[in-house]
């Protein structure tokens, strides 16, 4: 029965307190889902991220949430290990600083019952949403179409993690692409979900703040004109978020507005997030 299958979902931080809560929400709220889903948070920071999420309410009955306190050390042995760690036949990475589509799980669990031999389920539309300039952008994979390019969309199957050897050791970054490259050879087989479900394309949402690895200029977020990216076309979009994440709307404004109102450049040195909380 799907009630007793688990899917993991693994999320990698560090020092995302200002952020982490809207993830951690965005599993919480998922929505038609039968399968159980447990969240493995590995933690390798030095901020409040802890407490934000052990003083999260769990409504959803489907969902465990595990949290590791952990050394510091590199993203991808930090991934490796909360797979290993995990019970799930499939699992998926997911940023710390993403939203989640709430039919993320649900997609899945259709996609995987019409499609039962395919080992790697992800999308290539999703929505890029800057908090501090409130533009948001659709990205569309149009280029390297033989994976999925948007790592924090993708589920894959246990198997191929084990069958591989797991991430190389040390990534800090290009965790996704190198591990790609690595089942690749194996030709695993590959299904766009937003094709079983579209709801995900305007529900997924990557969140540009403060600190992202690319800059907004690399997004084509400081333009209001579509654009061609490396691998996605960028086209702006009118998002109403409060129609996809009704239930924590107004966290979310809470964070926007301390974002606003703190210079970009010294956020990190703030810690006075429980005060913009209340």
């Amino acid at each position: 029965m799907s009630a007793n299958k688990i899917i993991s979902l693994i999320m990698p931080t560090y020092n995302r307190e200002f952020i982490i809560e809207l993830a951690v929400l965005s599993i919480i709220y998922q929505k038609e889902h039968s399968w159980n889903i447990e969240l493995l948070i590995g933690d390798d920071g030095d901020d409040n991220s802890e407490f934000i999420i052990n003083n999260l309410e769990n409504i959803n009955p489907l969902l465990s949430i595990q949290y590791f306190k952990m050394d510091r050390i590199s993203i991808s042995d930090k991934v490796n290990f909360l797979i290993r760690e995990s019970n799930g036949e499939y699992y998926g990475l997911i940023g710390s600083d993403d939203i989640q589509s709430p039919y993320k799980i649900s997609s899945f669990e259709k996609a995987l019952n019409e499609n039962p031999n395919t080992e790697v389920f992800g999308q290539r539309s999703f929505i890029y949403h800057d908090i501090i300039l409130n533009k948001s952008k659709l990205w569309t994979q149009n280029r390297a179409m033989k994976f999925f390019k948007a790592g924090s969309f993708v589920i894959i199957k246990r198997s191929l993690f084990e069958k591989v050897g797991g991430y190389p050791p040390g990534l800090w970054k290009r965790v996704d692409g190198t591990f790609y490259k690595k089942i690749a050879p194996h030709k695993p087989k590959l299904c766009d979900v937003s094709k079983i479900d579209a709801r995900v394309i305007k529900s997924s949402i990557a969140l540009q703040h403060i600190d992202n690895i690319w800059d907004r200029k690399a997004k084509g977020l400081h333009q209001n004109k579509p654009s061609q990216l490396s691998n996605f076309y960028a086209e702006p979009i009118e998002l109403k978020l409060d129609n996809y994440i009704i239930e924590y709307y107004e966290i979310y404004k809470n964070i926007k507005n301390y974002l606003l109102l703190h210079n970009e450049n010294n956020i990190n040195k703030i810690n006075t997030w429980k005060f913009w909380r209340k």
